[in-house]
């Protein structure tokens, strides 16, 4: 929904820095956290390349770190949203 929200907000030329970086940061989280169960519920298998369990908990990594890593994201949030002093 966030994603929904943000890129209707873009579309609209309506300023959508605080919705892109909500919805990067959730999404990057549930990625994250999706990975991690599978991880762990594939065991050892999850390196075994045929089940791209491993690649797939790589890719939710890089959504962690890049282009924007998630501690600018919390900074930007904090600054632009909660009005409190740039921290960076």
């Amino acid at each position: 929904m966030m994603v929904r929200k943000a890129a209707a907000l873009f579309d609209a030329a309506q300023p959508c820095g605080e919705a892109a970086n909500v919805a990067k940061l959730l999404s990057a989280e549930s990625a994250w956290n999706a990975g991690e169960a599978c991880m762990q519920t594939h065991g050892g298998f999850a390196y075994a390349r045929e089940y791209d369990v491993e690649r797939r908990w790589r890719e939710a990594r890089v959504q962690r770190t890049a282009p924007i890593s998630t501690n600018l994201i919390l900074a930007y949030i904090g600054e632009h949203v909660l009005g409190l002093p740039r921290s960076y």
